[in-house]
């Protein structure tokens, strides 16, 4: 039978808690990759069609997430925020309401979300809030709990755990073609697990758990298939999910330093979790060998296997594919070592020992809260402004560059920026191209030619090329600096980039 439990008082207020810690984030500025998410979502919104009239390489399951975010609260920080903590709060409740029985002790068992989601917050910065790696936990989530409880099944409600644990696979694929490595990891640990510790015969098992997970997983993969044939867009489609990922990582070059860069992020922020899912991990599956617990460590090992496939790019927010099964695992850890804690002198001593291990979390929480604080709880949008810049310094130098694009006498029209998309958060303004300027050393030589035709064809009455995309630029395609010489004017040069306007 399905476990699912009720709520407790203290739950309740562990909810609370996660929201009061979301909250903090709400005025979090944006990134130049979240920039990016929301210009092609709202590019969406405007009619646009993805990949056909604004392109990244990335599956849509992000600019969905942002559409939605944008449509129903408002392409700003606040409202793509607040849609992210709607659905943070959401994986908590799951979590809660599917994790009880896991745990011995209730009073633990409610901590799950404060060291999942609650760590999740706590670690992040501008960078990492809104990534697909944060945002695929939960439907990764609930396919590993709904693969761990299809073991206890039989029949009809075994094939419906399955179905929907493919379904809700399918899901994940549409935010990241790559994390079917995960997947099949969950789904063939169940098919070992079944064949080796229940004994039954491989035939039967593997015909009894993948025909399920097909029939789901195929769904939401039609879906998307189905309306991009709609729009005669199929080959554009082909070629962004299949072709171009693997020349880009070929000419990607491995780079030990962004590596051991995110390895040291990970851990500095991650250690109180791996230290408690240690002692989970060992008294779990030595003991008892819980599918639950296997199934997560299972995640954790195959996450890391998907980080370093991306070998050109080891971003720290890679490692917030972690973040749930780590917290989970954590929370195990802490269960386990309950009953040791209670034999303490006190209760005081038990709560202090906990809140000694994981201080390094609750001081960098409460550095965040004393800013907000400071900046009026960043309510009007002067102390907004100012709280940004606290997490991100070129918040200002961002808004210049548009501001000085934004005044009255300024040609209107689309612009093309070859450097932080923010530049069109604070201007207002759209991209005149469908190809991107943002990440422009991943460009494929093809996509440079095309570029160029398309900024030939759409004249876009202003072009900035941030300083740090210039050598890029000049390695791969110098014809682009040529282009504007002879079809644009330096209108203002500083330490940011050149702006470039028509002659």
């Amino acid at each position: 039978m399905i476990n699912i439990t009720k709520f407790n008082k203290i739950d309740l207020l562990v909810l609370i808690g996660i929201v009061i810690i979301g909250l903090i984030h709400l005025p979090f500025p944006f990134d130049g990759d979240q920039a990016f998410f929301r210009l092609g979502a709202l590019e969406m919104q405007q009619g646009k069609l993805l990949y056909r009239d604004f392109w990244d390489v990335k599956q849509p399951g992000i600019f969905c997430f942002y559409f939605l975010a944008g449509t129903l609260f408002g392409f700003d920080e606040i409202g793509i925020h607040l849609f992210e903590l709607i659905y943070m709060v959401f994986l908590s409740i799951i979590l809660l309401l599917s994790l009880k029985s896991y745990f011995q002790h209730p009073i633990i068992a409610s901590l799950v979300p404060l060291l999942t989601v609650g760590v999740y917050y706590t670690v992040s910065q501008p960078w990492h809030l809104t990534q697909v790696e944060a945002l695929v936990s939960l439907p990764l989530f609930t396919c590993v709990w709904l693969t761990s409880e299809s073991f206890k099944c039989e029949g009809r409600q075994r094939f419906f755990l399955l179905l929907m644990s493919g379904f809700i696979g399918g899901i994940v694929l549409i935010f990241k073609l790559i994390l079917l490595l995960i997947l099949l990891s969950f789904w063939l640990t169940l098919l070992i697990y079944a064949v080796l510790i229940k004994r039954e015969q491989i035939q039967k098992v593997f015909v009894e758990i993948f025909i399920p997970i097909f029939m789901g997983i195929i769904f939401p993969i039609l879906f998307i298939v189905s309306y991009f044939a709609w729009f005669d867009s199929l080959p554009i489609l082909y070629q962004t999910f299949f072709l171009y990922p693997p020349r880009i990582v070929a000419n990607s070059q491995f780079d030990p330093n962004g590596l051991f860069a995110g390895i040291k992020w990970f851990l500095n922020n991650f250690y109180p979790l791996l230290l408690a899912a240690t002692v989970a991990v060992d008294v779990s599956l030595r003991k008892s060998k819980n599918i639950l617990t296997l199934l997560l460590v299972v995640w954790c090992i195959f996450a890391w296997g998907v980080i370093v496939v991306q070998r050109g790019a080891f971003w720290e927010y890679h490692y917030l594919l972690l973040f749930v099964p780590l917290g989970i695992l954590a929370t195990k850890g802490l269960d386990v070592l309950w009953e040791s804690l209670k034999k303490l002198s006190s209760p005081f001593t038990t709560i202090l020992l906990i809140f000694l291990f994981f201080f390094p979390l609750s001081h960098t929480l409460l550095k965040k809260s004393v800013v907000l604080v400071n900046n009026n709880f960043a309510l009007a949008e002067d102390t907004r402004f100012k709280y940004q810049t606290v997490f991100r310094e070129k918040y200002p130098s961002l808004r210049s560059e548009a501001e000085f694009i934004s005044q009255p006498e300024s040609f209107p029209g689309k612009i093309y920026v070859a450097g932080d998309p923010s530049i069109y958060y604070f201007s207002n303004r759209t991209q005149a191209t469908s190809l991107r300027g943002w990440a422009l050393e991943y460009f494929l030589p093809e996509q440079w030619t095309k570029l160029l035709e398309e900024l030939d064809s759409s004249k876009p009455p202003y072009i900035f090329i941030d300083y740090i995309q210039q050598p890029t630029i000049n390695k791969n395609f110098p014809r682009m600096l040529e282009f504007l010489e002879g079809r644009y004017r330096i209108l203002r040069q500083n330490d940011n980039g050149i702006w470039y306007t028509l002659l």
